[in-house]
């Protein structure tokens, strides 16, 4: 396990997760360790993310973000998803971010109950 974000981002994802589960959903923030700005994180994470989700039948990609390093640079980006079955999404999330070749420190953050970061390729081998 390893400890929750601190403020800002973490709480902003604390309260997503929360709104979420207010609907009997749940939220997932994908963190993309990779120079991505918005346009290109989404078509080369994003839109096929929440096709595959969408075509499951599972959830939806409801936004994404980065966080900048120095400079111009972007220390990660990340996405921020919404599922209704977390197991089910918690798989097609894993699968679909290996079948796009996400860098392998590349990780999926959960919330509530408590804050988890699942390996996106641990799984996998």
């Amino acid at each position: 396990m390893t400890t929750q974000p601190n403020g800002g981002r973490g709480d902003v994802m604390l309260e997503l997760a929360e709104r979420a589960d207010e609907r009997g959903q749940f939220f997932f923030y994908v963190r993309i360790h990779e120079d991505l700005g918005p346009e290109a994180r989404g078509e080369r994470y994003q839109d096929a993310l929440d096709a595959a989700l969408n075509a499951a039948d599972v959830g939806d990609v409801t936004g994404g973000g980065s966080q900048l390093g120095e400079g111009d640079s972007v220390e990660y980006c990340g996405i921020d998803v919404v599922v209704d079955d977390r197991d089910a999404g918690l798989a097609l999330i894993q699968a679909t971010m290996r079948d796009l070749k996400c860098p392998r420190n590349t990780v999926i953050e959960e919330y509530l109950p408590e804050y988890v970061e699942h390996s996106v390729w641990d799984s996998a081998g």
